[in-house]
């Protein structure tokens, strides 16, 4: 049987979907260092050093008592406070593209319509995710494994 739900976003194992866990807002910042050189006389000159910070907010609500979604929102901070990165892909229907290696450097929720349980009917969420580099698996085995197999 195959899932209907299309897939909007996947970190690693988390998916994105329409439904638990979706998100409504995206915005993808990237950016180049340039170091400042003055030259008295001259124009500032610069100096590229390279590619900066490349990070990805991600926004959305989840609707735990109708639609789910919190236990997704407690694997991703799961996931950052353990500081794994993991794969970013964008885009299902088969065909996904890969946006690199992600880790989730912040995740803000917003509890609203509070239940008798402390937790919120409606949950808004903000994750920055930043970029980066391919992780060895020398580094990244032990980490996944403890998820896998706990004490």
């Amino acid at each position: 049987m195959t899932n209907s739900t299309p897939v909007l976003m996947q970190w690693g194992l988390l998916q994105f979907q329409v439904w638990p866990l979706n998100y409504h807002e995206l915005d993808h910042y990237s950016k180049t260092d340039w170091a400042r050189k003055e030259i008295a006389g001259a124009a500032v000159y610069r100096e590229w050093t390279g590619e900066g910070d490349e990070e990805l907010h991600l926004r959305g609500k989840v609707f735990p008592l109708k639609l789910g979604g919190l236990e997704e929102l407690e694997v991703m901070e799961t996931m950052r406070r353990q500081g794994i990165a993991a794969l970013m892909m964008r885009g299902g229907q088969g065909e996904g593209r890969s946006l690199g290696w992600y880790v989730c450097e912040r995740l803000v929720r917003n509890h609203t319509f509070i239940d008798v349980e402390g937790f919120g009917k409606q949950i808004s969420f903000e994750g920055l995710f930043a970029r980066v580099p391919i992780p060895s698996a020398y580094d990244e085995f032990p980490v996944l494994w403890s998820l896998l197999a706990p004490n």
